[in-house]
Protein backbone atom coordinates (compact mmCIF):
# COMPACT_ATOMS: atom_id res chain seq x y z
CA UNK A 1 0.00 0.00 0.00
CA UNK A 2 1.31 3.69 -0.93
CA UNK A 3 1.02 6.07 2.02
CA UNK A 4 1.55 9.79 1.49
CA UNK A 5 2.11 11.71 4.80
CA UNK A 6 0.85 15.40 4.55
CA UNK A 7 3.01 17.49 2.45
CA UNK A 8 4.72 14.80 1.09
CA UNK A 9 3.35 13.89 -2.55
CA UNK A 10 5.71 15.00 -5.93
CA UNK A 11 5.83 18.88 -5.94
CA UNK A 12 4.82 19.89 -9.49
CA UNK A 13 4.07 23.51 -8.69
CA UNK A 14 5.28 26.15 -5.22
CA UNK A 15 4.92 29.84 -5.11
CA UNK A 16 3.38 32.58 -2.35
CA UNK A 17 -0.38 31.48 -3.99
CA UNK A 18 -0.01 28.51 -5.34
CA UNK A 19 1.15 24.92 -4.85
CA UNK A 20 0.54 21.73 -6.34
CA UNK A 21 1.45 18.34 -5.02
CA UNK A 22 0.67 14.95 -7.09
CA UNK A 23 -0.60 12.08 -4.42
CA UNK A 24 -1.69 9.84 -7.02
CA UNK A 25 -0.36 8.83 -10.62
CA UNK A 26 -1.97 5.83 -11.65
CA UNK A 27 -3.89 4.65 -15.08
CA UNK A 28 -7.17 4.74 -13.35
CA UNK A 29 -7.12 7.73 -10.84
CA UNK A 30 -4.77 10.71 -10.53
CA UNK A 31 -5.45 13.18 -7.43
CA UNK A 32 -3.44 16.01 -6.78
CA UNK A 33 -3.61 18.35 -3.58
CA UNK A 34 -3.57 22.22 -4.43
CA UNK A 35 -3.67 25.16 -2.56
CA UNK A 36 -4.85 28.40 -4.27
CA UNK A 37 -4.03 32.04 -2.93
CA UNK A 38 -7.00 34.34 -2.61
CA UNK A 39 -7.73 35.62 -6.14
CA UNK A 40 -5.64 33.15 -8.06
CA UNK A 41 -6.82 32.11 -11.52
CA UNK A 42 -6.94 28.13 -12.18
CA UNK A 43 -7.66 26.74 -15.13
CA UNK A 44 -9.86 29.02 -18.24
CA UNK A 45 -12.94 27.77 -19.76
CA UNK A 46 -12.09 24.00 -21.69
CA UNK A 47 -13.14 20.03 -22.04
CA UNK A 48 -12.35 17.01 -21.52
CA UNK A 49 -13.16 14.58 -23.76
CA UNK A 50 -11.72 10.89 -22.05
CA UNK A 51 -12.33 11.45 -18.76
CA UNK A 52 -14.15 12.80 -15.67
CA UNK A 53 -12.82 15.93 -13.72
CA UNK A 54 -13.71 16.10 -9.93
CA UNK A 55 -13.10 18.42 -7.39
CA UNK A 56 -13.39 18.03 -3.19
CA UNK A 57 -12.60 20.95 -1.47
CA UNK A 58 -10.46 20.58 1.74
CA UNK A 59 -10.71 24.13 3.15
CA UNK A 60 -12.09 27.61 2.00
CA UNK A 61 -13.96 27.94 -1.09
CA UNK A 62 -13.78 27.24 -4.57
CA UNK A 63 -15.37 29.27 -7.73
CA UNK A 64 -16.34 26.23 -10.19
CA UNK A 65 -17.21 27.77 -13.57
CA UNK A 66 -19.74 25.78 -15.81
CA UNK A 67 -21.19 26.21 -19.26
CA UNK A 68 -20.41 28.68 -22.38
CA UNK A 69 -22.17 31.06 -20.56
CA UNK A 70 -19.39 30.70 -17.51
CA UNK A 71 -21.53 30.27 -14.65
CA UNK A 72 -20.51 30.98 -11.70
CA UNK A 73 -20.79 28.40 -8.68
CA UNK A 74 -19.31 28.39 -5.06
CA UNK A 75 -18.17 24.82 -3.89
CA UNK A 76 -17.43 25.49 0.09
CA UNK A 77 -15.46 22.70 2.63
CA UNK A 78 -16.74 19.42 2.35
CA UNK A 79 -18.09 19.48 -1.36
CA UNK A 80 -17.45 17.13 -4.13
CA UNK A 81 -18.05 18.83 -7.49
CA UNK A 82 -18.25 15.72 -10.80
CA UNK A 83 -17.80 16.94 -14.20
CA UNK A 84 -18.20 14.76 -16.97
CA UNK A 85 -16.72 14.58 -20.00
CA UNK A 86 -17.63 17.25 -22.99
CA UNK A 87 -18.65 19.72 -19.98
CA UNK A 88 -17.40 23.04 -20.66
CA UNK A 89 -15.51 24.00 -17.06
CA UNK A 90 -12.79 26.05 -15.46
CA UNK A 91 -12.32 27.58 -12.02
CA UNK A 92 -10.40 30.22 -9.57
CA UNK A 93 -10.20 30.92 -6.24
CA UNK A 94 -12.41 34.10 -6.45
CA UNK A 95 -12.26 34.70 -2.31
CA UNK A 96 -10.38 36.45 -0.29
CA UNK A 97 -8.58 33.57 1.37
CA UNK A 98 -6.69 30.43 0.73
CA UNK A 99 -8.80 27.60 -1.00
CA UNK A 100 -7.13 23.64 -0.32
CA UNK A 101 -8.70 20.93 -2.59
CA UNK A 102 -8.01 17.51 -4.35
CA UNK A 103 -8.47 17.33 -7.84
CA UNK A 104 -9.24 13.99 -9.60
CA UNK A 105 -9.17 12.54 -12.71
CA UNK A 106 -10.70 9.24 -13.57
CA UNK A 107 -9.38 8.21 -15.34
CA UNK A 108 -6.18 9.04 -14.79
CA UNK A 109 -5.71 10.31 -18.40
CA UNK A 110 -1.88 11.09 -18.84
CA UNK A 111 -2.65 14.42 -16.15
CA UNK A 112 0.31 13.67 -13.94
CA UNK A 113 2.63 13.90 -16.77
CA UNK A 114 1.02 16.88 -18.15
CA UNK A 115 1.52 18.38 -14.52
CA UNK A 116 4.81 17.47 -14.81
CA UNK A 117 5.17 19.31 -18.02
CA UNK A 118 6.06 16.48 -20.23
CA UNK A 119 2.98 16.07 -22.51
CA UNK A 120 0.01 16.48 -23.42
CA UNK A 121 -3.65 15.59 -22.00
CA UNK A 122 -7.14 15.34 -22.89
CA UNK A 123 -7.62 19.13 -22.55
CA UNK A 124 -9.14 21.58 -25.03
CA UNK A 125 -11.06 24.51 -25.83
CA UNK A 126 -14.87 24.02 -25.80
CA UNK A 127 -15.71 23.03 -29.30
CA UNK A 128 -18.58 24.60 -31.59
CA UNK A 129 -21.08 21.81 -30.64
CA UNK A 130 -21.36 18.80 -29.20
CA UNK A 131 -20.72 19.51 -25.63
CA UNK A 132 -23.11 18.26 -22.58
CA UNK A 133 -25.29 20.41 -20.54
CA UNK A 134 -23.98 22.00 -17.53
CA UNK A 135 -26.86 20.03 -15.88
CA UNK A 136 -25.01 16.72 -15.50
CA UNK A 137 -22.61 18.20 -13.29
CA UNK A 138 -22.81 16.71 -9.59
CA UNK A 139 -22.21 18.99 -6.80
CA UNK A 140 -22.73 17.69 -3.45
CA UNK A 141 -21.60 15.63 -0.61
CA UNK A 142 -19.71 12.36 -1.11
CA UNK A 143 -22.15 9.59 -0.99
CA UNK A 144 -24.95 12.26 -1.64
CA UNK A 145 -24.34 12.05 -5.63
CA UNK A 146 -24.75 8.76 -7.35
CA UNK A 147 -21.47 7.36 -8.09
CA UNK A 148 -20.05 6.95 -11.59
CA UNK A 149 -18.52 4.28 -13.06
CA UNK A 150 -15.34 5.82 -13.21
CA UNK A 151 -15.29 6.65 -9.77
CA UNK A 152 -17.12 6.14 -6.07
CA UNK A 153 -16.61 8.31 -3.81
CA UNK A 154 -17.54 8.68 0.07
CA UNK A 155 -17.28 9.63 3.44
CA UNK A 156 -16.56 6.89 6.30
CA UNK A 157 -14.88 6.91 9.71
CA UNK A 158 -11.43 5.85 11.11
CA UNK A 159 -10.38 2.85 11.51
CA UNK A 160 -11.35 1.62 8.08
CA UNK A 161 -10.36 -1.64 6.47
CA UNK A 162 -12.30 -3.35 3.15
CA UNK A 163 -10.62 -6.66 1.50
CA UNK A 164 -8.86 -6.33 -2.27
CA UNK A 165 -11.07 -5.24 -5.02
CA UNK A 166 -10.27 -5.74 -8.31
CA UNK A 167 -10.21 -1.88 -8.67
CA UNK A 168 -7.80 0.79 -6.75
CA UNK A 169 -9.01 1.76 -3.68
CA UNK A 170 -8.01 4.95 -1.62
CA UNK A 171 -8.56 7.36 1.32
CA UNK A 172 -8.09 10.99 1.76
CA UNK A 173 -7.47 11.64 5.72
CA UNK A 174 -10.03 14.77 6.27
CA UNK A 175 -9.41 15.05 10.05
CA UNK A 176 -7.91 13.57 13.06
CA UNK A 177 -4.40 12.48 13.81
CA UNK A 178 -3.52 11.25 10.38
CA UNK A 179 -5.31 14.43 8.60
CA UNK A 180 -3.57 14.99 5.35
CA UNK A 181 -2.64 11.55 4.32
CA UNK A 182 -3.08 9.83 1.25
CA UNK A 183 -3.01 5.97 1.41
CA UNK A 184 -4.03 4.27 -1.80
CA UNK A 185 -4.11 -0.07 -2.80
CA UNK A 186 -3.92 -0.82 -5.67
CA UNK A 187 -6.09 -3.56 -7.62
CA UNK A 188 -5.76 -6.91 -5.34
CA UNK A 189 -4.58 -5.55 -2.04
CA UNK A 190 -6.71 -4.52 0.68
CA UNK A 191 -6.81 -1.30 2.30
CA UNK A 192 -6.72 -0.56 6.00
CA UNK A 193 -6.80 2.66 7.58
CA UNK A 194 -5.74 3.08 11.30
CA UNK A 195 -5.99 5.74 13.93
CA UNK A 196 -9.54 8.14 13.84
CA UNK A 197 -11.25 10.57 11.87
CA UNK A 198 -13.18 10.79 8.80
CA UNK A 199 -11.44 10.01 5.47
CA UNK A 200 -12.78 11.02 1.86
CA UNK A 201 -13.03 6.83 0.02
CA UNK A 202 -12.35 6.56 -3.26
CA UNK A 203 -13.27 3.39 -5.83
CA UNK A 204 -11.92 3.23 -9.42
CA UNK A 205 -11.77 0.35 -11.07
CA UNK A 206 -8.28 -0.68 -12.86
Amino acid sequence: MIVVPPGGGEVVGDAPDRRVEILSDHDALTVTWSRFGPGREGADLHVHYHHTDLFYVLEGELTVRLGVEDELVSARAGTLVRIPPLVVHGFRNASAADVKYLNLHAPGAGFADYMRKISDFDQFDPPADGVRPTSEVGIGRPGELADGPELAASEVAAPFERESQDALQAAYVLDGERVGTWLQAPPGTPLEVDGDGRLLLLRAPG
